[in-house]
């Protein structure tokens, strides 16, 4: 086709043509490129949904973990007080006297470091127990790993 006016030639669109009855039969089927093209937008579309997903699924943990954080902080705060509490440093005067005095902050901070590194000591003893170990056993019965047909056989007498 052409134009008469800017002398532009106009290709023939393969999709879309209203010259036969030929071309309404190929209207009905879709090019085969136009089908690739539709069925990875919709596997991307997929794709892009199971990410949000896994997204969304991630950002819920991460959240779970924080309020755990946020609780053994707590945790940690309560112990704290209470051991600062509890054992009051009694130090010596010149004079001879006793004085009760509360714990100094060096010491606190200490006790919270060691807290720290011992409860990640524990975190990490359990898991590597638990990858060598496998799944702690509910029950403490004895399995045989054959069947009962092979332990009833008898075996041949030399």
């Amino acid at each position: 086709m052409e134009s008469p006016k800017a002398g532009i030639i106009l290709k023939e669109n393969p999709l879309y043509d209203n010259s036969d009855s030929a071309s309404s039969n190929s209207k009905k089927e879709a090019h085969p490129d136009v089908m690739s093209v539709m069925m990875a937008n919709i596997i991307v579309e997929t794709a892009i949904a199971e990410m949000e997903r896994k997204v969304n699924f991630l950002m819920k943990v991460v959240e779970e973990r924080d309020h755990e954080i946020i609780a053994l902080r707590e945790q940690m705060r309560t112990r704290e007080i209470a051991e600062s509490s509890q054992t009051p440093v009694v130090k010596a005067t010149n004079k001879g006297k006793n004085v009760v005095q509360e714990n100094q902050p060096q010491q606190q901070s200490v006790s919270v470091a060691s807290l720290l590194v011992q409860q990640l000591q524990d975190m990490i003893r359990n898991f590597i127990k638990a990858q060598y170990e496998g799944p702690p056993q509910t029950s403490f019965m004895y399995s045989k790993p054959y069947t009962k047909r092979i332990d009833n056989l008898r075996m041949p007498q030399i």
